[in-house]
């Protein structure tokens, strides 16, 4: 995938050509200026107009990482909900950015292991549903798989504990993120975790 960077003047790093030397960095441009595809990963700092940005790069098929000044679980949860692939300090130091960058190729999501956990252990906003309710809504087995991957498990792992195959986890995935409204392992993650 292809890094571009968009940034405002307020927001800057030598750190982001020094971790991918063939990136692109949009400093002040708008958002129909930044040339994007399916091919792109785009590292967008929320700064300025940053939600236009998202909508355009979203929409050009990019996948997204946003960077921060300040990490909060709120605006984490924000981001995701948006749409965004990945969620870090906009100072990373080059060999993060790598590493995010890894993972997202690989259709993963990125969010730092302290975030995560603050994520998942923060108790749900009230006007979400209990978790209960949602499980209720799958079958025993997409409850299972369900269950496993929000405990951590890769699907590999998921397969090996419940005894069937990478496919057929995958398929109860699509299932369950289809019947609860959920893109991802990390809504659903989110979407399940028990309220406090």
């Amino acid at each position: 995938m292809r890094s571009v960077f968009v940034t405002t003047s307020n927001i800057d790093s030598q750190r982001w050509q020094s971790a991918f030397e063939e990136a692109a960095v949009y400093v002040d441009y708008a958002p129909d200026q930044v040339s994007a595809n399916e091919k792109t990963l785009a590292w967008l700092v929320l700064d300025g107009a940053w939600r236009e940005h998202l909508t355009s790069l979203t929409a050009a098929g990019a996948k997204v990482v946003a960077l921060t000044l300040n990490e909060t679980a709120v605006e984490a949860r924000e981001m995701f909900a948006l749409g965004c692939s990945g969620y870090l300090h906009a100072m990373a130091a080059p060999e993060q950015l790598a590493r995010v960058k890894k993972a997202i190729e690989y259709d993963g999501l990125w969010l730092g292991r302290d975030l995560m956990s603050e994520l998942l252990l923060t108790p749900k906003p009230p006007t979400q549903q209990p978790s209960q309710m949602s499980l209720e809504r799958l079958s025993d087995r997409e409850r299972a798989v369900a269950q496993a991957v929000v405990e951590g498990h890769s699907n590999k792992e998921v397969a090996r504990l419940l005894d069937i195959t990478e496919r057929t986890v995958k398929a109860h995935l699509s299932s369950c993120y289809e019947k609860l409204g959920v893109r991802d392992r990390m809504q659903l993650a989110l979407h399940l975790r028990p309220g406090k």
